[in-house]
């Protein structure tokens, strides 16, 4: 089992590498949105409502959503609030890492498994994030408010509130 030491370690690394390749990830989905066929996602809210937080699989999903959702927002807020959006940059992190340690522990996953597919679940995520966050702003000029994204965010800030 991994000691404390070596996970903070290992999620400093993470969050390094990762902050570039985010940022790259989210700028050129921005690019490329008129060419994306993503599903929407069901709202948190209903998602909960409808599941068990107390299994781990729940907050695993949960962790993997808010990690999107903090990614996508950091992208809209990139050019008017660059500090802002690194902040939630690290949030999205912090909530990836954290559904990699729990895939680790209730999945018993290795380490790098958990990691590729927590990446892999949150690019799915985040690009139905910019699918609806597009729709939205060709309806009422906001990629949040008026959609299942601003309680998203709601509901996630409540999971980085307690830090």
């Amino acid at each position: 089992m991994a000691t404390s030491s070596s996970l903070r370690s290992i999620r400093q690394l993470l969050i390094d590498m990762k902050i570039i390749k985010l940022f790259f990830v989210v700028i050129s989905s921005l690019l490329i949105t008129n060419f994306a066929k993503a599903e929407s996602n069901i709202s948190l809210k209903k998602y909960l409502d409808e599941n068990d937080l107390e299994k781990g699989s729940t907050q695993i999903y949960l962790l993997k959503r808010c990690s999107a959702v903090y990614a996508y927002a950091s992208g809209i807020i990139l050019k008017s609030d660059a500090v802002a959006s690194k902040n939630f940059i690290e949030i999205s992190n912090n909530l990836l890492f954290k559904s990699v340690e729990l895939m680790v522990i209730d999945e018993n996953k290795k380490l790098e498994e958990a990691q590729k597919k927590g990446e892999k679940n949150r690019k799915k995520l985040f690009s139905n994030y910019i699918a609806d966050g597009k729709k939205n702003w060709e309806k009422n000029k906001s990629h949040f408010k008026g959609s299942y994204i601003s309680e998203d965010m709601a509901i996630c800030s409540k999971l980085t509130e307690d830090k």
